[in-house]
């Protein structure tokens, strides 16, 4: 399976080949600020499934402490995150929306103390460690 997805003004494209992988809510100060939001829905994808379709040297990467960080220079969409050879994928640039919804809250231990969540999804106050594991053999660090 393919899935294609884009940034707010289109010059930003790309396809992921292969399952759509679970999604979860990032509540990390580092996500909020870049969103401006309290939470930001993300897939991690391995960066050797991630094809350019169009756009590609408009993207503006910034590193910081939480890895990498890819917006459109054109529209300031936020793409991804990066972490050695994984991605943190902003699931709101898919063209379609995943089947499922967000199986987990993450990185409680920064979440605004205003927001409140109304799901029963399980929560973490950091990533869970099966999941850092990985991150970590990928070559990367935490990406949240």
């Amino acid at each position: 399976m393919t899935r294609s997805g884009r940034c707010l003004c289109g010059k930003v494209q790309y396809e992921i080949d292969g399952d759509m992988p679970d999604t979860v809510n990032c509540h990390c100060q580092f996500c909020r600020r870049a969103h401006g939001a309290p939470y930001v829905t993300v897939a991690w994808i391995p960066l050797d499934r991630l094809r350019w379709l169009a756009g590609e040297e408009h993207l503006r990467v910034f590193g910081g402490p939480a890895g990498e960080r890819a917006f459109c220079s054109l529209c300031g969409t936020r793409m991804f995150n990066r972490s050695g050879d994984i991605l943190s994928l902003i699931v709101a640039t898919l063209d379609e929306e995943p089947e499922r919804g967000p199986t987990a809250h993450l990185n409680l231990e920064s979440k605004s103390r205003w927001h409140e969540i109304r799901d029963d999804l399980p929560r973490h106050a950091s990533l869970p460690p099966a999941i850092e594991r990985i991150i970590q053999e990928r070559g990367g660090g935490l990406t949240e």
